[in-house]
């Protein structure tokens, strides 16, 4: 999958609407090794191995993520429950008495596991049914329960320097005491691979974002027979009605396929998902049937285009990366036919700006005989056309843009890149006049920069954001700002990633961290919380202090597309 903004940053996100928690404790996979089994089987040839392992923190403990691995190869075997159990920690560094357990069934909502139901339990999210209240050193026990026999070991972590006591492990039905665990290279000197998430002590770190609202998440419905899903793209008509747009994968590690997917709502109700133009899988392997949109925008709700990236052939007969082109007449989504690459592969459309039904850009990524500019390609009501872009020498090799956004059909502004994602050693900013695309100057911040996103607030002032990479220094983010005359920096404080804009002076850009700008100054906004590593690809402004996107997020191994609004904050008296 390839996202269509050039820089992505990674956010903390909300499970659904529930509480949001801070990470107390991590022992991070090293993948070094894996760990015996801890499971117990109720069946034939019954088992009851436990692992446990020793963590200190202070706070209320309400989440376990455990990161188990699994053999992918061998038949799956469903689990029918989770066991979590903490001990006390004795002087000799094992443990000790029991002082808190539960079990859940396979199917409560509170046990995350195992969510493309093929038996092949890995990473698991366990809800706590009550926080346990921690002050000191303790160990932690997790063990899948399954009906017949089964594996699941967890990875190491802490191999350079070990937390405190190594993994212990007992076996229960041979009523054994505790032992450090042994592998075949001997005791084990390592801690498995886990996270506590809770309340730490003290006053919450502050969840209010713009200073008027908060984060909320949910995942999206999953398309039939996917194993990872993903949103690239949103399009919001005020509160009416939005669209998130992206892909999704089916199938098998070495024939599997990629699909468009797009996911439709009506005012505040529930996402559904609507169905998309996909190529048909090609026998005997699936593995080259590959579509999925990047972008989306339109003037209405019944007068929408999608696009994005879809494997084709060439004017000449090579396989590989074409436009992907589907427009929505309120009804359904129809490919439209795109222009075809000649002289090789690799276009995609990454952006698109609708000013109106005669007057539709779209932005990305082209191929010529003579090299690699960036895509620029309009619709007048009638027909496509590729319209000329600069290139600046020596390319990177060629030109590619990200974003675009404008003010008027003569005042657009859009930003990229190197082509095929790379940075570039000069900033990639095009102004189209009405007559022609020309390229702007713009400062530097780095050796290499690339630009994925930009924001018209008026025809003097335009935002343009990014990241940028200096030897010795690293990646940063940055913001660019045009005042009508002139492009100069706005901050290198965060932000880079999509934004939107609730007035004037009210614009919010995501990042790492997430920056907030009140016309004056910037200042850090928390990110979501809740999943490992989520990402915010696409957010629209929808009202005051309102706004719907969209992006993914890895859960329990599984890639899944997620809904992430920004919420006014409801006081106890009703008011916001």
């Amino acid at each position: 999958m390839k996202p269509s903004s050039f820089a992505l940053f990674l956010l903390a996100a909300i499970v659904g609407d529930t509480h949001a928690d801070q990470r107390l404790w991590l022992n991070d996979i090293d993948t070094w090794s894996i760990t015996r089994p801890s499971v117990v089987v109720t069946g034939a040839a019954p088992t009851d191995v436990e692992l446990a392992d020793d963590f200190e923190v202070t706070g209320l403990v309400r989440r376990a993520i455990v990161y188990g691995h699994d053999c992918w190869q061998c038949a799956g075997v469903f689990s029918t429950g989770v066991r979590v159990r903490i001990y006390e920690k004795t002087a000799a560094g094992t443990p000790g008495t029991e002082l808190y357990a539960f079990r859940l069934d396979a199917g409560d909502p509170g046990f995350v596991h195992d969510l493309n139901q093929t038996g092949h339990d890995e990473t698991i999210d366990v809800l706590f049914p009550q926080p346990f209240a921690a002050d000191g050193s303790y160990f932690l026990s997790v063990q899948l329960e399954f009906a017949e026999p089964a594996s699941w070991p967890l990875w190491s972590s802490n191999h350079a320097s070990r937390f405190g006591s190594p993994v212990q492990v007992r076996d229960n039905f041979a009523g054994g005491d505790w032992q450090q665990h042994e592998d075949l290279f001997g005791p084990s000197e390592f801690d498995f691979a886990f996270a506590l998430h809770g309340d730490a002590p003290g006053e919450p770190p502050s969840n209010t974002v713009a200073g008027c609202g908060e984060w909320h998440s949910r995942q999206l419905p999953l398309p039939q027979g996917a194993t990872g899903t993903w949103v690239n793209a949103s399009r919001s008509f005020g509160s009416a009605e939005s669209w998130l747009v992206g892909g999704y994968e089916r199938g098998t590690i070495g024939n599997s396929e990629q699909l468009s997917a797009a996911w439709h709502r009506v005012g505040d109700g529930a996402w559904t998902l609507v169905s998309t133009p996909s190529p048909e899988p090609c026998a005997p392997n699936a593995s080259c049937a590959q579509v999925w949109f990047n972008a989306i925008d339109g003037v209405a709700p019944d007068d929408a285009w999608a696009g994005g990236w879809r494997r084709g052939v060439n004017q000449e007969g090579f396989v590989g990366g074409q436009l992907f082109l589907a427009h929505w007449d309120g009804h359904a989504w129809q490919q439209v036919d795109a222009p075809v690459t000649s002289g090789g592969s690799g276009a995609e459309i990454a952006a698109i700006k609708a000013f109106a039904s005669d007057d539709v850009w779209f932005v990305g990524s082209w191929i010529t005989p003579q090299g690699w500019p960036a895509l620029a390609m309009h619709w007048d009501g009638s027909s496509l056309s590729i319209v000329e872009t600069p290139f600046p020498l020596p390319g990177t090799p060629g030109w590619s843009l990200a974003a675009i956004d404008g003010n008027a059909s003569d005042d657009i502004w859009a930003v990229g890149h190197g082509s095929d994602g790379d940075m570039s050693g000069i900033p990639y900013l095009i102004h189209w006049n009405g007559e022609a695309w020309q390229l702007a100057d713009a400062p530097a911040p780095g050796d290499s920069m690339g630009f994925g996103a930009v924001l018209a607030l008026g025809a003097g002032d335009v935002f343009a954001a990014g990241s940028w990479f200096t030897a010795g220094a690293g990646y940063g983010p940055m913001i660019l700002r045009h005042d009508g005359l002139a492009w100069s920096l706005a901050t290198t404080e965060g932000g880079g990633g999509p934004m939107i804009a609730f007035g004037t002076d009210s614009l919010l850009a995501l990042g790492n961290p997430t920056l907030y700008f009140d016309g004056s100054s910037w200042t850090p906004q928390p990110g979501l919380e809740g999943y490992e590593y989520p990402v915010i690809a696409a957010l629209d402004a929808t009202g005051p202090c309102h706004a719907v996107g969209g992006g993914f997020a890895d859960i329990v191994g599984a890639r899944r597309a997620i809904a992430v609004e920004l919420r006014p904050i409801v006081f106890d008296n009703g008011f916001d």
